[in-house]
């Protein structure tokens, strides 16, 4: 009985982990609990057509929790869906919905690329007011081209004709000369024999399971979350292409949702949140994924991020459509002229309708207005002198918070320090080195997304080589706010 609530508590309640139950029942060998909650989940599971690098089939645990998600979340995309159907074209509430939208996703994707471009910037980019943006903006205008591609193209079937011009608008090419990637990952741990986990799929693979993928999208009966969730870490997980298989998982995602009933809504949704937020979590439940073949995991936190994304559109369309009334009515207020309703006093006697027009004038005295004379406006002075501080203030030259410039080694000294150190320290690296020569100043931290954009490798290699470095001594390990940093040891 008690194996049995157990298997409630860290399924229904919480879609535990094995080391999750671990840690909370603070136990190391739970085989017969982990056993009790694996029957338990066995009897909601739906094995799904997709299968792992290992020829096993993935499967998804259709508990009651995960199933209410799923329909929750059903419901909000059909939420969103009408509410943005709903929107005045010709008032501008489409422009400004979509351009927030947008403005969302290319800012997220600009984090993971370390570009910095304001609101405005790429407010004008969705305009297409810059036609050439610089070498390093680029990138997002070929995302937006690919949003777009997206957005009208969700009756064409998802295949590899649909991924392949997809490809060729992201990277910019009218012309493919190559398509999926060619060349294995040389990381060592893609040579692990046991509990070995894959960077990315074997080039013989590639192919072959992007098919099933492809199948798996046009055939399953499973709701368009769940298919987007499941598409977005199997793309991550082969990693088809040298380049930009991130933002294809992103695009392929976004592509299920629109085809499922979203359309251009699907293509609107900023879920690139997860691109460049929570990366550590979620490369832990891929881990997860790929170890158990239990997608489930990811899907149930890919869920809820969705859920949060829909309400945020939502609101704004809400807010959007309360602006859009009150601005409405104030502008019909102003086109009134205001009526002035002046007091008028008459003499006490009127004159005869048979008098004469003369004697009329002389009966009808002139009416007397009385004017309100509007109060006089005081001005206290001591706000004099608070405005005349503040030009004083503005005509002083701008000045910068750091009184100094913090110290740093140029290019050829970081190369000299990372030669230095793989002689001193053979089990160091290369990468490691190149990355610690040009990292290592004292009393700064540094993180794992620093490493993996730097050295270009995927995040479960920056996170081996960066606990790597700490077990040398070369850094400290900390934890700050959900992120683990990295801080230099003083060495000699």
């Amino acid at each position: 009985m008690a194996s049995n609530e157990l298997a409630i508590r860290f399924t229904e309640g919480k879609y535990a982990t094995r080391s999750e139950v671990s840690k909370e029942l603070k136990m190391s060998m739970i085989d017969s609990i982990w056993s009790s909650i694996l029957n338990y989940r066995s009897n909601f599971n739906r094995y799904l057509s997709v299968k792992s690098i290992e020829k096993n089939q993935l499967v998804l645990c259709l508990c009651p929790t995960v199933n209410a998600l799923i329909s929750t979340t059903n419901l909000k995309l059909v939420r969103v869906a009408k509410d943005y159907s709903r929107l005045n074209l010709n008032n501008g509430e489409v422009t400004r919905f979509e351009d927030d939208c947008l403005i969302k996703a290319l800012k997220y994707l600009a984090k993971e690329h370390e570009i910095e471009v304001s609101d405005n910037y790429l407010r004008s980019l969705i305009h297409g007011d810059i036609k050439e943006p610089a070498p390093s903006v680029r990138v997002l205008l070929n995302y937006l081209n690919a949003l777009n591609f997206v957005k009208r193209s969700y009756v064409n079937p998802i295949n590899d004709d649909f991924l392949a011009e997809l490809y060729s608008i992201l990277t910019g090419t009218e012309e493919l000369t190559s398509f999926y990637r060619s060349t294995e990952d040389t990381n060592r741990e893609n040579r692990v024999l046991i509990d070995r986990i894959y960077t990315c799929a074997p080039v013989a693979l590639i192919e072959g399971m992007m098919d099933g993928l492809f199948s798996f999208i046009a055939t399953s009966q499973l709701s368009s979350g769940c298919k987007a969730a499941i598409a977005y870490y199997y793309i991550n997980y082969i990693r088809p292409f040298a380049t930009f298989s991130d933002e294809i998982a992103l695009l392929i995602a976004k592509s299920i949702l629109a085809h499922d009933g979203l359309d251009e809504m699907g293509a609107l949704l900023p879920i690139e949140s997860l691109i460049s937020e929570n990366q550590e979590e979620i490369a832990r439940l891929f881990v997860e994924v790929q170890k158990t073949s239990d997608a489930t995991y990811f899907v149930n936190f890919a869920l809820k991020q969705l859920e949060a994304t829909i309400d945020e559109c939502v609101d704004f369309m809400t807010n959007l459509k309360v602006s859009t009334v009150r601005e409405d009515f104030y502008r019909v207020d102003e086109k009134k002229e205001p009526v002035v309703t002046p007091s008028v006093s008459y003499t006490t006697e009127q004159p005869s309708l048979f008098d004469s027009q003369e004697e009329k004038k002389e009966a009808v005295s002139e009416p007397e207005v009385e004017v309100q004379k509007p109060e006089p406006l005081v001005v206290e002075k001591k706000e004099e002198p608070m405005v005349q501080a503040r030009e004083e203030s503005s005509a002083q030259p701008e000045q910068i918070a750091v009184s100094y410039i913090p110290p740093a080694i140029d290019e050829k000294q970081a190369l000299r320090l990372e030669q230095h150190l793989l002689e001193l320290d053979p089990s160091l690296r290369k990468h490691e080195a190149h990355f610690y020569a040009r990292h290592c100043t004292l009393g700064k931290s540094y993180t794992i997304a620093q490493y993996k954009r730097m050295i270009g490798c995927v995040y479960e290699t920056a996170r081996t080589a960066m606990d790597h470095l700490v077990e040398l001594g070369y850094y400290r390990k900390d934890s700050s706010n959900k992120k683990f940093i990295y801080t230099p040891i003083p060495r000699k």
